[in-house]
């Protein structure tokens, strides 16, 4: 059959997705503060806490106690999480405010709901 000449292995995405499974998490998005980088309210993000966070990646960061996605934006010892939705403002650490980038998003996942 032409379709045994196809066969294989199934195909595992995590598999390629996931670098470090013992500090990658699953996290559901609210919100539409994401939505230009391609993350809307409902998806479901895959956040690596393994990996070293860079200026320019979509990290989630705990701001004050609370979880937000934004794009890490680091320069001259500055940092800015920046939103990639232009209604929302970019957070800027303020004196005594609490921020830590808590892992870097690797994926982005729609959940359709039927």
């Amino acid at each position: 059959s032409p379709a045994e000449d196809h066969a294989g292995k199934r195909i595992d995405v995590l598999e390629h997705l996931v670098k470090h499974p013992q500090a990658t998490y699953q996290m559901h998005v609210r919100g539409e503060s994401m939505r230009e980088a391609g993350i809307f309210d409902g998806d479901v993000v895959l956040v690596d806490r393994a990996i070293a966070p860079r200026s320019g990646q979509i990290v989630v960061a705990v701001v004050d106690g609370e979880f937000t996605i934004k794009q890490l934006w680091q320069r001259a010892g500055r940092m800015k999480l920046k939103a990639a939705n232009p209604t929302f403002a970019d957070i800027l650490p303020k004196e005594g405010q609490n921020i830590e980038v808590w892992g870097v998003v690797v994926a982005s996942i729609k959940v359709h709901k039927t």
